[in-house]
């Protein structure tokens, strides 16, 4: 049978204590610590992947930064092209128009003056052919006073 004394307990609580203290001083302690030093390791390794982490999020606002910033910049590049290339298409312009009037007006002046030149041919070959003809009807009679007064009488007819 089983047989249950006072000391048999009191043994029994003893070696209860010291296998607890014994536990206590050489497994518990040095597992503690074991722990303790993989939970700094843990620590170091999680904060230099916050750091990295922080890092490279950094890097990305600054990438997103310059990205805006470029754009920013070819916005104003291509605004300022477009200014220039209107300056210079309206200035192109002006200048086109311009030597297009001086071609016109100096064509217009041209046309003028060969107007002119052929009208003082015809009134020359006119007066040679009225000088002839009025040799002829007159006969001999020819002098500068008779050549201008017929010429002005024929002048005068062709106007009308």
């Amino acid at each position: 049978m089983i047989n249950i004394s006072f000391w048999n307990i009191i043994w029994t609580v003893v070696n209860l204590l010291i296998l607890f203290i014994a536990f206590r001083i050489f497994f518990f302690k040095p597992i503690a610590g074991i722990i303790a030093k993989r939970q700094e390791e843990a620590d170091v390794i999680f904060k230099s992947a916050q750091e990295k982490e922080d890092a490279a999020e950094e890097k990305a606002r600054q990438y997103e930064e310059k990205l805006a910033e470029a754009e920013k910049e070819k916005k104003e590049i291509i605004a300022e092209a477009r200014k220039s290339a209107d300056g210079q298409y309206q200035q192109i312009v002006a200048q086109a128009k311009a030597n297009a009037s001086e071609i016109k007006t100096a064509a217009a002046a041209e046309a003028n003056r060969e107007k002119d030149q052929i009208i003082a041919s015809a009134k020359k070959e006119i007066a040679d052919i009225i000088v002839d003809a009025t040799t002829k009807v007159v006969g001999g009679q020819t002098g500068a006073e008779v050549d201008s007064s017929l010429f002005d009488e024929f002048i005068d007819k062709a106007g009308e």
